[in-house]
């Protein structure tokens, strides 16, 4: 803070009815709502091993939108509630913390834009070839490049605003937030702080999220017309080795390996099925080994227990481990494509929540005087107000999109909320029917 000797001026009111309405009723509501969403994200996401597959993303993401609802509402809402009510006390702690708090939610909200720029990365690579995995170092890598990167494009902000007190001035004019002295440099002013932040902070996300979005869906779905027709080259293999394994083996009962070949290959082409289904409809239950195991199809005498008989006569245990391969391969594609969906969504949600604000970002860019000579300079300020809206429910509504999209992020909710509500209500119920054991002695207890 920085004592000055200056005329005593107050300055001029920022806060009417229509932005009260938006920022302080709606945007308060949007926070608080994001925050109960983001917080019952990260308690589900503590079953999971966040920390070694792709859901670190989510998880800090989640971490940081917290963090940035938070900074909204100590900046915009309570500005406005200071202007408009004219309280004193508010009006003395904004202007002490404004310079922190915002040089943080800048941080912040520059972080969760390159973070989801690294996620969107990272699951174009992995959509090339579907043996393309990304190491827990090098998504720890690409997540402090982000988080560097954040650092060095707005920690600048700290260093630009200026507190200054005018100690003989009354109240709601003691106080005074103005930029400092290196924003009083043309080139500083220019270059850094308008072009550079628009190019890195606005433009280039939007447009590089937007392509790599594209180019993921395309070669997701190039993967899975590959995948399928992977999948019936290797049932025709596997039908050969049943062949093998069931006219080659010697056994007495010739009849008997005819009708497990049957039901092997029945099997074969349920988990084909099962496959092509679950591409086409992610609501379904992956396939898992056990509910492959044969049904008596042809005879009751054929059961699983007659497979194992066969082929421990065959000295041959490759098919429970064929069949296990072909089920974690069916799972493998679908939480790969879980996650293409997720991130997609998310993609499109924050593509759709920013337009506003690369429209206003362009026309600053064209023409900066048009904006204020809207209405007085009252337009630009509804429409920044509205941009900062939309953004800031972008961060709010995720935990819905991860539910609709991700399979193993929807259980994990469910069980959540099951353990948190239900268990909670069942527990009381049962205390209610129990009685308390009494007993007639200090020492029995004891």
């Amino acid at each position: 803070m920085i004592e000055i000797n200056d005329t005593c001026a107050e300055d001029p009111p920022q806060a009417d009815a229509f932005r009260m309405i938006l920022i302080v009723f709606i945007g308060t509501i949007v926070c608080t709502i994001g925050i109960v969403l983001n917080s019952f994200l990260l308690l589900s996401f503590r079953r999971l091993d966040v920390f070694r597959s792709n859901l670190l993303y989510l998880f800090l993401l989640a971490c940081l939108d917290i963090l940035v609802e938070l900074c909204f509402m100590l900046i915009f809402p309570a500005s406005l509630v200071w202007d408009y009510f004219r309280v004193e006390f508010l009006y003395t702690c904004w202007h002490i913390y404004i310079k922190y708090v915002s040089t943080v939610g800048q941080v912040l909200i520059a972080a969760s834009t390159l973070l989801i720029v690294a996620a969107s990365f990272e699951r174009y690579i992995c959509s090339q070839r579907s043996s393309i995995q990304f190491s827990p170092q090098r998504r720890f890598l690409f997540i402090s490049i982000v988080f560097t990167c954040a650092l060095f494009m707005k920690g600048s902000v700290f260093f630009e605003l200026e507190l200054q007190s005018l100690p003989h001035c009354p109240p709601f004019q003691n106080l005074r937030l103005d930029l400092s002295e290196i924003t009083r440099s043309e080139s500083y002013k220019t270059i850094w702080m308008f072009w550079c932040r628009s190019i890195f902070n606005v433009f280039l996300p939007f447009f590089l999220l937007l392509v790599l979005n594209s180019l993921t869906i395309s070669n997701l779905n190039k993967l899975h017309n590959n995948g399928f027709q992977s999948i019936l080259v290797e049932v025709s293999a596997l039908s050969i080795i049943l062949i093998l394994l069931c006219f080659c083996s010697y056994s007495p009962n010739r009849k008997s390996n005819i009708s497990v070949f049957v039901c092997l290959c029945v099997d074969f082409c349920s988990l084909q099925n099962r496959c092509q289904s679950d591409a086409t409809d992610p609501s379904k239950p992956s396939p898992s080994p056990e509910s492959l195991s044969c049904r008596p199809l042809l005879e009751p005498s054929v059961t699983s227990s007659t497979i194992s008989s066969v082929s421990s006569s065959a000295s041959n245990d490759q098919m429970p481990t064929l069949l296990r391969r072909n089920s974690e391969a069916c799972a493998a594609r679908r939480r790969k494509r879980d996650a293409t969906r997720t991130l997609a969504a998310l993609i499109t949600i924050y593509l759709l929540t920013n337009t506003l604000n690369l429209l206003i970002t362009i026309m600053e860019f064209i023409n900066p005087d048009v904006l204020g000579s809207l209405g007085e300079g009252w337009t630009y300020k509804y429409l920044a107000d509205l941009s900062s809206v939309l953004t800031i429910s972008s961060t709010a509504f995720r935990l819905p999109v991860y539910f609709h999209c991700n399979r193993d992020i929807r259980t994990q909710i469910r069980d959540f909320a099951r353990s948190c509500f239900i268990d909670q209500n069942e527990k009381k119920k049962l205390g209610k029917l129990t009685m308390p054991i009494t007993s007639s002695s200090t020492e029995s207890v004891l």
